[in-house]
Protein backbone atom coordinates (compact mmCIF):
# COMPACT_ATOMS: atom_id res chain seq x y z
CA UNK A 1 0.00 0.00 0.00
CA UNK A 2 1.35 3.44 -0.87
CA UNK A 3 1.64 5.63 2.39
CA UNK A 4 -0.47 9.09 1.17
CA UNK A 5 0.65 12.63 1.53
CA UNK A 6 -0.08 14.42 4.65
CA UNK A 7 -2.87 15.70 4.94
CA UNK A 8 -1.76 19.61 5.93
CA UNK A 9 1.14 21.84 5.43
CA UNK A 10 1.99 24.36 7.84
CA UNK A 11 1.95 28.00 6.55
CA UNK A 12 5.67 29.24 5.81
CA UNK A 13 6.81 31.12 9.02
CA UNK A 14 10.17 32.17 10.83
CA UNK A 15 11.67 29.89 13.00
CA UNK A 16 11.51 29.74 16.52
CA UNK A 17 7.73 31.50 16.62
CA UNK A 18 6.29 28.20 18.58
CA UNK A 19 4.67 27.02 15.00
CA UNK A 20 4.32 22.72 15.14
CA UNK A 21 5.28 21.50 11.70
CA UNK A 22 3.20 18.42 11.03
CA UNK A 23 5.28 15.40 10.09
CA UNK A 24 4.42 12.18 7.86
CA UNK A 25 1.45 9.37 7.59
CA UNK A 26 3.24 6.30 9.75
CA UNK A 27 1.51 3.18 8.44
CA UNK A 28 -0.12 0.49 11.00
CA UNK A 29 -1.98 -1.42 9.93
CA UNK A 30 -4.77 -1.89 6.45
CA UNK A 31 -7.29 -0.09 8.95
CA UNK A 32 -5.84 3.25 10.76
CA UNK A 33 -2.82 4.84 9.83
CA UNK A 34 -2.52 7.68 12.22
CA UNK A 35 -1.43 11.12 10.65
CA UNK A 36 0.73 14.00 12.79
CA UNK A 37 -0.51 17.25 12.05
CA UNK A 38 -3.76 19.11 12.16
CA UNK A 39 -4.97 22.57 10.37
CA UNK A 40 -1.63 24.01 9.88
CA UNK A 41 -1.61 26.51 12.54
CA UNK A 42 0.19 30.17 12.11
CA UNK A 43 1.17 31.54 15.67
CA UNK A 44 3.04 34.26 15.09
CA UNK A 45 4.15 37.08 16.95
CA UNK A 46 5.98 39.78 15.47
CA UNK A 47 6.73 42.54 17.84
CA UNK A 48 5.33 40.95 21.06
CA UNK A 49 6.02 37.36 22.81
CA UNK A 50 3.87 33.91 22.49
CA UNK A 51 2.01 35.41 25.63
CA UNK A 52 0.74 38.37 24.36
CA UNK A 53 -2.29 39.07 21.83
CA UNK A 54 -1.77 39.96 18.22
CA UNK A 55 -2.06 43.03 16.91
CA UNK A 56 -5.48 43.61 15.51
CA UNK A 57 -6.87 45.09 12.27
CA UNK A 58 -9.10 48.12 13.32
CA UNK A 59 -12.69 48.58 12.36
CA UNK A 60 -14.83 50.98 12.47
CA UNK A 61 -17.94 50.46 15.19
CA UNK A 62 -20.88 49.19 13.94
CA UNK A 63 -23.49 51.20 14.03
CA UNK A 64 -26.04 48.18 14.19
CA UNK A 65 -25.99 44.86 13.07
CA UNK A 66 -26.31 44.34 9.28
CA UNK A 67 -29.84 43.26 8.20
CA UNK A 68 -30.86 39.37 7.66
CA UNK A 69 -32.58 37.52 5.00
CA UNK A 70 -33.80 34.15 4.61
CA UNK A 71 -32.02 31.95 2.02
CA UNK A 72 -32.26 29.02 0.91
CA UNK A 73 -32.53 25.51 2.37
CA UNK A 74 -32.96 27.21 5.91
CA UNK A 75 -29.63 29.58 5.75
CA UNK A 76 -30.31 32.54 7.65
CA UNK A 77 -28.23 35.12 5.65
CA UNK A 78 -26.84 38.21 7.16
CA UNK A 79 -25.60 41.23 4.55
CA UNK A 80 -22.32 43.03 4.92
CA UNK A 81 -22.07 46.05 2.72
CA UNK A 82 -19.84 47.26 -0.01
CA UNK A 83 -16.68 49.27 1.63
CA UNK A 84 -12.84 49.04 2.38
CA UNK A 85 -12.08 47.29 5.57
CA UNK A 86 -8.70 46.52 7.25
CA UNK A 87 -8.07 42.96 8.08
CA UNK A 88 -4.50 41.09 9.39
CA UNK A 89 -2.39 41.90 11.74
CA UNK A 90 1.09 43.65 11.84
CA UNK A 91 4.39 41.26 10.51
CA UNK A 92 2.09 37.97 10.39
CA UNK A 93 3.64 36.31 7.54
CA UNK A 94 0.31 34.29 6.10
CA UNK A 95 -2.57 37.19 7.16
CA UNK A 96 -0.49 40.63 7.25
CA UNK A 97 -2.31 44.26 8.21
CA UNK A 98 -3.84 45.11 4.62
CA UNK A 99 -6.70 46.97 3.28
CA UNK A 100 -9.23 45.58 1.20
CA UNK A 101 -12.28 46.93 -0.41
CA UNK A 102 -15.26 44.07 -0.78
CA UNK A 103 -18.31 44.45 -2.92
CA UNK A 104 -22.02 43.78 -1.02
CA UNK A 105 -22.18 40.35 0.12
CA UNK A 106 -24.46 38.19 2.06
CA UNK A 107 -23.41 35.05 4.68
CA UNK A 108 -24.26 32.50 6.94
CA UNK A 109 -25.35 33.23 10.29
CA UNK A 110 -24.62 29.38 11.21
CA UNK A 111 -22.35 26.80 9.66
CA UNK A 112 -23.58 24.68 7.80
CA UNK A 113 -25.65 21.87 9.61
CA UNK A 114 -25.80 18.10 9.17
CA UNK A 115 -29.47 18.52 8.34
CA UNK A 116 -29.37 20.75 5.63
CA UNK A 117 -26.37 19.08 3.87
CA UNK A 118 -28.33 15.69 3.88
CA UNK A 119 -30.82 17.60 1.68
CA UNK A 120 -28.27 17.88 -0.68
CA UNK A 121 -27.77 14.91 -0.50
CA UNK A 122 -30.76 13.89 -0.98
CA UNK A 123 -31.22 16.03 -3.83
CA UNK A 124 -28.20 15.12 -5.61
CA UNK A 125 -26.94 11.78 -4.63
CA UNK A 126 -23.35 13.50 -4.00
CA UNK A 127 -20.73 11.62 -2.80
CA UNK A 128 -18.56 13.03 -0.54
CA UNK A 129 -14.46 12.40 -0.71
CA UNK A 130 -14.42 10.24 2.26
CA UNK A 131 -16.95 8.34 0.41
CA UNK A 132 -15.38 8.09 -2.38
CA UNK A 133 -11.83 6.79 -0.61
CA UNK A 134 -13.94 5.04 2.03
CA UNK A 135 -12.26 6.68 4.97
CA UNK A 136 -11.44 9.71 6.83
CA UNK A 137 -9.23 11.08 9.52
CA UNK A 138 -11.19 11.14 12.86
CA UNK A 139 -10.28 11.68 16.70
CA UNK A 140 -9.35 9.14 19.20
CA UNK A 141 -8.72 9.77 22.80
CA UNK A 142 -4.87 8.40 23.81
CA UNK A 143 -3.16 9.17 21.07
CA UNK A 144 -0.11 11.97 20.84
CA UNK A 145 -1.16 14.96 20.05
CA UNK A 146 -1.65 16.30 16.65
CA UNK A 147 -2.55 12.60 15.71
CA UNK A 148 -5.73 11.88 13.39
CA UNK A 149 -6.30 7.70 12.82
CA UNK A 150 -7.51 7.40 8.87
CA UNK A 151 -10.36 5.33 9.65
CA UNK A 152 -12.14 3.08 7.08
CA UNK A 153 -16.19 3.76 6.85
CA UNK A 154 -15.74 7.19 8.47
CA UNK A 155 -17.36 10.33 6.30
CA UNK A 156 -20.16 12.87 7.29
CA UNK A 157 -22.95 10.55 8.67
CA UNK A 158 -20.01 8.81 10.84
CA UNK A 159 -17.53 11.19 12.07
CA UNK A 160 -16.89 9.32 14.75
CA UNK A 161 -16.52 5.97 12.69
CA UNK A 162 -18.98 3.34 11.47
CA UNK A 163 -18.93 2.97 15.40
CA UNK A 164 -19.67 6.38 16.29
CA UNK A 165 -23.16 8.18 16.17
CA UNK A 166 -25.12 8.79 12.84
CA UNK A 167 -24.39 12.72 12.78
CA UNK A 168 -28.14 13.04 10.68
CA UNK A 169 -30.10 11.35 13.39
CA UNK A 170 -28.47 12.27 16.11
CA UNK A 171 -26.37 15.46 15.70
CA UNK A 172 -28.89 17.01 13.02
CA UNK A 173 -28.15 20.75 14.55
CA UNK A 174 -24.55 20.50 15.03
CA UNK A 175 -22.25 21.26 11.89
CA UNK A 176 -21.57 18.65 9.09
CA UNK A 177 -18.08 17.84 9.33
CA UNK A 178 -15.17 15.22 7.60
CA UNK A 179 -16.24 16.35 4.68
CA UNK A 180 -13.59 18.40 2.30
CA UNK A 181 -13.58 21.76 0.89
CA UNK A 182 -14.17 20.47 -2.28
CA UNK A 183 -17.73 18.35 -1.07
CA UNK A 184 -18.58 22.39 0.57
CA UNK A 185 -17.69 24.44 -2.49
CA UNK A 186 -20.32 21.53 -4.29
CA UNK A 187 -22.76 22.11 -1.45
CA UNK A 188 -22.57 26.21 -2.26
CA UNK A 189 -23.20 25.32 -6.10
CA UNK A 190 -26.08 23.33 -5.26
CA UNK A 191 -28.20 26.21 -3.07
CA UNK A 192 -26.81 28.57 -5.19
CA UNK A 193 -23.90 30.45 -3.56
CA UNK A 194 -19.86 29.86 -2.47
CA UNK A 195 -17.60 29.90 0.10
CA UNK A 196 -16.16 33.23 1.41
CA UNK A 197 -13.00 34.64 0.81
CA UNK A 198 -10.29 35.09 3.32
CA UNK A 199 -11.49 38.32 3.32
CA UNK A 200 -14.66 38.35 3.70
CA UNK A 201 -14.91 36.06 6.83
CA UNK A 202 -12.30 37.34 8.44
CA UNK A 203 -14.83 41.06 8.33
CA UNK A 204 -17.98 38.86 9.11
CA UNK A 205 -15.96 37.18 12.08
CA UNK A 206 -14.89 40.29 13.29
CA UNK A 207 -17.91 42.67 13.45
CA UNK A 208 -15.71 45.76 13.60
CA UNK A 209 -13.95 44.30 16.72
CA UNK A 210 -10.40 45.12 16.68
CA UNK A 211 -9.31 42.78 19.46
CA UNK A 212 -8.02 39.04 18.73
CA UNK A 213 -11.33 37.30 19.61
CA UNK A 214 -15.00 39.19 18.65
CA UNK A 215 -15.31 40.07 22.15
CA UNK A 216 -12.01 41.41 23.24
CA UNK A 217 -8.65 40.67 24.17
CA UNK A 218 -8.77 37.48 25.77
CA UNK A 219 -10.07 34.16 25.49
CA UNK A 220 -13.23 33.16 27.00
CA UNK A 221 -14.06 29.59 27.10
CA UNK A 222 -17.77 30.39 27.62
CA UNK A 223 -18.20 32.26 24.61
CA UNK A 224 -17.07 29.63 21.86
CA UNK A 225 -16.57 25.58 21.68
CA UNK A 226 -13.10 24.62 21.80
CA UNK A 227 -11.10 22.09 23.73
CA UNK A 228 -10.96 23.12 27.81
CA UNK A 229 -8.41 20.26 29.04
CA UNK A 230 -4.34 20.06 28.82
CA UNK A 231 -4.22 17.16 26.29
CA UNK A 232 -6.07 15.16 24.30
CA UNK A 233 -5.24 11.68 26.09
CA UNK A 234 -8.25 11.09 28.32
CA UNK A 235 -11.57 11.31 28.19
CA UNK A 236 -12.93 13.79 30.78
CA UNK A 237 -16.00 16.36 31.04
CA UNK A 238 -15.65 19.82 29.34
CA UNK A 239 -16.11 23.11 30.85
CA UNK A 240 -17.72 24.46 28.18
CA UNK A 241 -20.35 21.12 27.85
CA UNK A 242 -19.46 19.95 24.44
CA UNK A 243 -17.20 17.09 23.86
CA UNK A 244 -16.78 17.34 20.30
CA UNK A 245 -18.67 19.80 18.16
CA UNK A 246 -21.45 21.57 19.55
CA UNK A 247 -25.38 22.74 18.09
CA UNK A 248 -24.69 25.64 15.64
CA UNK A 249 -26.43 28.96 17.59
CA UNK A 250 -25.59 27.39 21.28
CA UNK A 251 -22.81 30.35 21.98
CA UNK A 252 -23.30 33.46 21.87
CA UNK A 253 -23.04 35.47 18.25
CA UNK A 254 -20.56 38.44 17.83
CA UNK A 255 -21.48 42.16 17.22
CA UNK A 256 -23.38 41.43 13.48
CA UNK A 257 -25.10 38.27 14.52
CA UNK A 258 -22.62 35.56 13.48
CA UNK A 259 -22.35 32.51 15.21
CA UNK A 260 -19.68 29.98 15.95
CA UNK A 261 -16.92 32.05 14.52
CA UNK A 262 -14.52 30.87 16.96
CA UNK A 263 -14.34 27.19 17.55
CA UNK A 264 -16.84 24.35 16.83
CA UNK A 265 -15.22 23.89 13.26
CA UNK A 266 -12.53 25.43 11.26
CA UNK A 267 -14.57 27.12 8.22
CA UNK A 268 -13.20 26.44 4.40
CA UNK A 269 -13.10 29.48 2.60
CA UNK A 270 -12.52 30.07 -1.12
CA UNK A 271 -8.92 31.57 -1.87
CA UNK A 272 -5.50 31.03 0.18
CA UNK A 273 -3.79 33.35 2.54
CA UNK A 274 -1.10 35.74 1.43
CA UNK A 275 2.03 34.27 -0.59
CA UNK A 276 0.73 30.37 -0.14
CA UNK A 277 1.01 28.95 -3.69
CA UNK A 278 -1.29 26.64 -4.97
CA UNK A 279 0.54 23.49 -5.58
CA UNK A 280 -1.04 21.97 -9.31
CA UNK A 281 -0.68 18.20 -8.34
CA UNK A 282 -2.23 18.59 -5.04
CA UNK A 283 -4.83 21.55 -4.82
CA UNK A 284 -4.81 23.57 -1.43
CA UNK A 285 -7.54 24.80 0.53
CA UNK A 286 -7.87 27.04 3.76
CA UNK A 287 -10.14 27.61 6.76
CA UNK A 288 -10.17 29.96 9.54
CA UNK A 289 -11.59 30.13 12.68
CA UNK A 290 -10.03 27.28 14.91
CA UNK A 291 -12.48 24.27 16.39
CA UNK A 292 -13.58 21.77 19.00
CA UNK A 293 -10.00 20.45 19.16
CA UNK A 294 -8.28 23.40 19.85
CA UNK A 295 -6.79 24.32 23.20
CA UNK A 296 -4.01 26.94 23.94
CA UNK A 297 -1.34 23.79 24.29
CA UNK A 298 -1.74 22.45 21.32
CA UNK A 299 -3.66 24.35 18.22
CA UNK A 300 -3.59 28.12 18.96
CA UNK A 301 -5.35 29.13 15.76
CA UNK A 302 -8.96 29.29 17.46
CA UNK A 303 -9.20 33.15 16.76
CA UNK A 304 -9.38 36.08 14.28
CA UNK A 305 -6.19 36.28 12.90
CA UNK A 306 -4.38 32.85 11.96
CA UNK A 307 -5.37 30.45 9.17
CA UNK A 308 -3.43 27.51 7.60
CA UNK A 309 -3.61 25.41 4.51
CA UNK A 310 -4.72 21.84 3.91
CA UNK A 311 -5.10 19.18 0.74
CA UNK A 312 -8.45 20.61 -1.25
CA UNK A 313 -9.55 17.15 -0.56
CA UNK A 314 -8.70 16.07 2.66
CA UNK A 315 -11.45 15.46 5.66
CA UNK A 316 -11.19 15.60 9.24
CA UNK A 317 -14.18 15.89 12.02
CA UNK A 318 -13.32 19.73 12.74
CA UNK A 319 -14.08 21.14 9.73
CA UNK A 320 -17.03 22.68 8.24
CA UNK A 321 -18.26 25.56 6.49
CA UNK A 322 -20.52 28.60 6.31
CA UNK A 323 -22.17 29.13 2.64
CA UNK A 324 -21.83 33.07 1.17
CA UNK A 325 -23.63 34.69 -1.57
CA UNK A 326 -23.37 37.18 -3.94
CA UNK A 327 -26.37 39.51 -3.80
CA UNK A 328 -28.13 40.11 -7.14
Amino acid sequence: MTTPPPPFRPAPTRVGLGVRVPGNFKKTDRHLQPVRGLLPLVVAFCFCTQSQPIPAAAQPPAAAAPPTVAGPNQHILIRIPEGTRTIGAPGHPTNPRRTVHLAAYQLADAETTNRQFAAFIAATAYRTDAQRRGKAHIFFYGKPEWTWVETEGAYWRFPRGPEGPDALTSLPDHPVTCLSAADAAAYCRWAGGRLPTQAEWETAARAGASTLYPWGADFRPSLANSWTLPTHATRVRQSDGWEFTAPVRHFPPNAWGFYDVIGNVFEFTSDLPPFIRQKPLQPLTSARGGSWWCSPNSCKAFNLIDNGTMPLHGSLPNQGFRIAFTPP
